[in-house]
């Protein structure tokens, strides 16, 4: 029997779906890639106040959360929007190199979105990402 190797690894797929067994589904390759960042993004991280979401690895984690409260149509908010997702991405997750980004607001649903753009090492494969948020006025 031969052992293919997985050059990103094996992981739970999120948001978790179920397989065709009742377990936890799992992916490899690049789709595990997605999941992490997907993951990644939605840990709450430590901020000045407060631990991150994650006791036992407190420095994991976005600090998007900080942001709710926020005027969304700011300059300064977008481009802090655009840095943390990119930072923490940069940050934990070396098996990608994170590309340019656009953050939206939507005023009808209050919500910002920052859509960006990463490559897993190794490939051709650019894919893009969206992190939507909502933020409560």
């Amino acid at each position: 029997m031969t052992i293919k190797a997985e050059p990103y690894g094996r992981g739970i797929v999120t948001p978790f779906q179920r397989d065709n067994k009742g377990d936890f589904a799992n992916v490899s390759g690049t789709d595990v890639l997605n999941s992490d960042v997907g993951e990644l993004l939605g840990i709450i991280g430590p901020t000045q106040d407060s631990p991150g979401e994650l006791l036992w690895r407190c420095d994991l984690g976005s600090r998007l959360h900080t942001l709710k409260h926020r005027k969304l149509h700011s300059e300064l908010v977008r481009a802090t929007a655009e840095q943390m997702t990119a930072g923490v991405v940069r940050e934990y997750e070396p098996r990608v190199r994170v590309g340019p980004s656009t953050v939206t607001v939507d005023d009808d649903n209050n919500t910002m979105q920052i859509a960006f753009s990463y490559k897993p090492i190794g490939t051709s494969d650019a894919r893009t990402d969206t992190v939507r948020f909502t933020v409560e006025e």
